[in-house]
Order: structure tokens, then sequence, then C-alpha cells
């Protein structure tokens, strides 16, 4: 009986050492930082009996303010109990207890707001004060212990300087970190934000707010209909870039352009020293380094890891783009310590992905969320090898070109390298994927172009010379402001995906424009003048030959009125 061994592959083992070894992971040294300043001012929140016992521990903070939230007292049942309680107040005499309602705790490490009622009643009317002011004369406490059962906050990420702790265990290692918050700290900001770009929303209509639905440290709002990114919340777990369809928001810890780039090199060096099937593992810079570590004897030798700074910051364009530069396939560790929205923006991303893959040829399996089990067993399977590919084009900072460039890159070498694969020019797409097309009823159209000056990424735009209407696919982020805001409700969304979707305005509607009766000057299509003249014609204010000023341009239609006033100066009377 003949025994098959599955033998590692020397020479892509050499490779990836050469180029572990040769290459440095890309890293933004140019990144802005964000600044925290604390000098110990410290508010325990929980039972009155726990914050006191933590108060003792925590002699060495500038300042210790406590505040009873929960409704257990202090326990008395046998004598000794009352001799430690007696012992425990006399110890924390110089602690004011506050038993104020709570009735908010917004900020971060240095900046915490904590808002209670004036007294300890419970109130009909808003009468809050800020309990900073009213125990320590400041404007803010510096860090916050909660010793609740369930804490206060419940973000996914939760702010810097805010700590909950229901275990002694827990709580023991506070005790030692605690002190250690004191001073000026810094870290990254982890992203950009150009408004500009935005999707949002515009005249008064809410359009995207897919960054905002993922942020797991609610460090993004709307203000004044306005994306706003508060930078000391947020944790930088990437996921608002990666759903942001415009490139909007972008990462910086590294950009995408660097990123891009460092992969390439890879490639280029791996294939040069003699590798082959080259495989990518992204893996976050927490878990997912120690885990690679720890079995790295174990990853196969054609599996190239990468550490970026969170997995969620890694999408759907770098992963087309790596595609497209020739990567073989595509392995995302999942680990417990990314937060549950970016788990799902990810899993989200990846079935987007698959979708398209499979529009493109490319197997889904090509795509892999694994885990650390899979790691430890060795079972990182390898696809069969893509055919050869032209290279890849070179890859723009924006995001969208960047991944419309993949796309038609991946599509012509399907329809190149395999002739009979006869490739669906549009793709299909589930409900909220960021592509697609926008349909129109032409004869309800009265070219108002209200979708037009909404329409945040210019893929709805107006004729130049004469009135129309043109759409660019590729600009579409189908964020349903241009559905929202047209008054004849004549507007419809289809996610898809074209493969080779042209960056040209393409022609939707075309009118001739309509004369005025005055000058001839053209200024307004002619559907939308008649359906004016339909819509006013019993109007009081367009009686008679008052009705002729629809048919004017704004100039001559001033005009009309101030002559007729002229001629009738009891008209201005009914004005």
């Amino acid at each position: 009986m003949t025994t098959i061994i599955n033998m590692p592959n020397l020479s892509n083992e050499r490779a990836k050492q050469e180029v572990i070894t040769r290459l440095s992971p890309p890293h933004n040294l140019l990144a802005s930082a964000i600044a925290y300043s604390t000098q110990g001012h410290l508010l325990i929140m929980g039972s009155e009996k726990a914050i006191r016992i933590a108060a003792l521990q925590l002699s060495s903070m500038q300042s210790t303010t406590l505040l009873v939230t929960e409704a257990a007292q202090i326990d008395i049942d046998t004598a000794d109990e009352s001799e430690a309680i007696e012992s425990l107040i006399a110890s924390t005499k110089n602690h004011t207890v506050f038993y104020n309602k709570l009735l908010s705790v917004t900020g971060y490490l240095g900046q915490f707001d904590v808002d209670v009622s004036i007294t300890a009643q419970e109130e009909t009317s808003i009468s809050r004060i800020p309990l900073a002011k009213l125990a320590l004369g400041l404007p803010h406490f510096d860090l916050i212990l909660d010793l609740n059962a369930s804490p206060i906050l419940t973000t996914n990420l939760l702010p810097p300087g805010y700590f909950h702790a229901n275990d002694t265990t827990t709580l023991a290692s506070l005790y030692e970190q605690l002190p250690q918050y004191i001073g000026d700290f810094e870290k990254p900001k982890y992203f950009q934000i150009n408004n500009d770009m935005c999707a949002h929303s515009a005249r008064g209509q809410t359009g995207c707010t897919r960054c905002l639905d993922v942020c797991p440290a609610d460090a993004i709002t709307s203000i004044q209909n306005i994306v706003s990114i508060e930078p000391h919340l947020c944790h930088g777990a990437g996921g608002c870039s990666s759903a942001c369809p415009t490139g909007a928001i972008t990462y910086t810890q590294p950009p995408r352009g660097q990123l891009l780039d460092y992969i390439q090199r890879l490639i280029t060096l791996y294939s040069a020293e003699g590798g082959e099937d080259f495989c990518l593992l992204f893996h976050d810079h927490d878990k997912g380094r120690e885990l690679t570590l720890k079995h790295a004897s174990s990853i196969k030798g054609h599996v190239i890891p990468i550490e970026v700074e969170e997995l969620a910051s890694v999408g759907l364009e770098v992963w087309l783009a790596s595609y497209a530069m020739g990567v073989n396939t595509l392995y995302l560790l999942n680990t417990d310590a990314i937060p549950s929205s970016m788990q799902n923006l990810v899993e989200e991303q990846i079935s987007l992905a698959h979708r398209i893959m499979t529009g493109l040829a490319i197997h889904p399996n090509r795509l892999q969320l694994v885990d650390d089990i899979t790691l430890l067993e060795n079972r990182l399977p390898l696809q069969p090898s893509l055919p050869s590919m032209a290279p890849a084009p070179s890859f723009t900072t924006d995001k969208r070109e960047t991944l419309f460039n993949a796309i038609a890159h991946l599509a012509d070498a399907a329809s190149t390298t395999e002739p009979q694969q006869c490739l669906n020019p549009v793709i299909p797409l589930p409900h909220g994927a960021p592509f697609g097309k926008v349909t129109i009823q032409e004869q309800e159209c009265t070219l108002c172009l209200s979708c037009v000056a909404v329409c945040p990424a210019s893929a709805l735009t107006a004729g130049k010379d004469s009135p129309a209407l043109y759409f660019t696919e590729q600009n579409c982020v189908q964020c349903g402001l241009c559905e929202r805001s047209c008054p004849e409700k004549v507007i419809t969304l289809t996610p898809q995906l074209r493969l080779h979707a042209t960056d040209q305005p393409q022609e939707l509607i075309a009118e001739e424009a309509f004369q005025c009766i005055s000058c001839a000057t053209p200024f307004a299509p002619k559907r939308t003048v008649e359906k004016m003249i339909k819509s006013l014609s019993e109007h009081k204010q367009f009686q008679g030959s008052a009705i002729n000023r629809l048919k004017m341009c704004a100039d001559c239609r001033v005009r009309d009125i101030y002559n007729d006033l002229t001629l009738h100066p009891e008209k201005q009377l009914e004005l």
C-alpha cells in the first residue's frame, strides 16, 4: 500500500520568506494625531457599597466622585456586617455620595459630560445639572468607572476613558490601570471625510446612511443633515470607509493606495522568487496578529499574511483589485475581537463580492472568511490557478474608479482566456447594493431636474444646450435621493452592476425647449411649461391674458407684470 504525503511546496516557502523579509508593510507616517488630556478626576457609578469600596482602592486619583445609580443599598444582617459597613463609611467620609438621578453620559477621556437631576426625586420636567460642576466646580470628568450590573453605555466599542466592571478580576485590573490614565495621550486619526462627496442628504431629503448604521462606537452622527465623525470617539474599526459608497470617508491606516501598492510589490517579488498560487490572509493588528504568529508554522507557503489596523477597513475595491493584480485566493481572518457590527458588515460585503465574482466567472471560494480553527488545522484550501492575465491597470486613490477598473480588467480577462465563457454584461444585485441604474418614466417626467439638484455623485446631470437628462451608471450609488425628491414620482432604482460601466453620461430624456413668446429665448422644457399651464389655468392669478406669463422667460414675465400694474394700478390692491 502506497501512502501519498502532501509535501509543502519549498519554492513557495522560500518565496514567502523572501517577501516577508524584504518588504515592509505600509504605514501612514503622516497621519494626524488626536490628543487627550486628563487630570485624573474620576466618577464611580454603581451601588453604594461597591462605589465606596472602589473609592478606597483609587485614592491616588486627583479626585473621586461617587454616584449611586443602582437601587441596591448597603445591607446589614449581622453585627459583623454592621461593623464592616460603619468602617467602610468612616473610611470614605471624605467622599461625597450623590443620589441624584442619572440623566445622561456623553463624551470621552478627559471630556465626560454627566448630567443628573437637581433632586433625587423623579422629575416630570427637565431640570438637570452637570454633576462635575455640582461636585467639583469643573465642566467635565476625566474618567468613568461603571460598577453597575449592566453598563450605562452600551455601544460595541466604548468611549476611551469609560470602564465597566462587574467581576472582581476585571475590577482588580482596573484598580491598576486607572491611575495610568492621568496626563496627555495621543492616537492616530483613522479617517478623512470629504462631505462634498457624501450621499447622506440633499435639500432636506435623507439618502445614504451606511456609515451611520455600521459605526460600533456611535462616533458618526448626522448634524443638520451633514455627516460628522467625532475623532475622539472613533476606534478606527474601519467599517465606515468600507461601507461608504462614494469614497467620501477614507481610511488612513494605511491609505488605500499604499495598501494596493504593497500588494502589487508582494506579488511581483513572490513571483520573481519562484512562488506560485499567491494567496493573501488579511488579519487585524490585535487578535489576528496573535493568532497568525501562534499558527505561523501551519500557514501554507503560498499564503502571505497582511496585517491591517482593522479587518473591516479592507473592502470590496481592495479585494477585486487584488484579483486583478493576480492574487489566487483571499482569506479574511475573523476573530472574537471584531465588533459584531463590523462582522456583519464584512459578511455583507463578502456576500456582495460573491455575486460579483460569480458574474466574473471567479469561484466564490476564492474569498473566504476563516477562523483560528482553520488556521490551527492547516485547512486553507487552494483553488485551481487562475488563467494568466494581462498586467493589471494602475489603481488610483479613488474608491469607485479603482473598483470599476478592477471589474473591467477581470471581465476582459475572463472573456479573453475563456472565449466560450459568455459573461452576462449586467449582474443583478440585492437591495441596498451601492451600484445600479435609474429608470425614468419618460412620458410622466417634466424635466424639472430636481433629481439633478440632489444627486451627490453626478450620476444624473442636465443637458448643457437644451433640456435633457443624462445618467452615468458608474457614478450611481443608489442612495435614493433622486427617487425621494422627484415631484412626479417617476424614478425607479434598480441595484445591478454593469461589467463595463462607462463614466460617460448616457442620454435618458431629451426635450425641445419652450421659447419665450415675447423674446423667443429658450427658457424651460416644453413639457414643463405645458404642465404648468394645465395645472394653473384655473388659478386667479393666471386668468385671461395673464396665462401667457407662464409662456414667458423670467425677465419678460416681470416686465409684463410691471406694465400691467402701471396700466391698472387698482390691481396692486389685489396683490
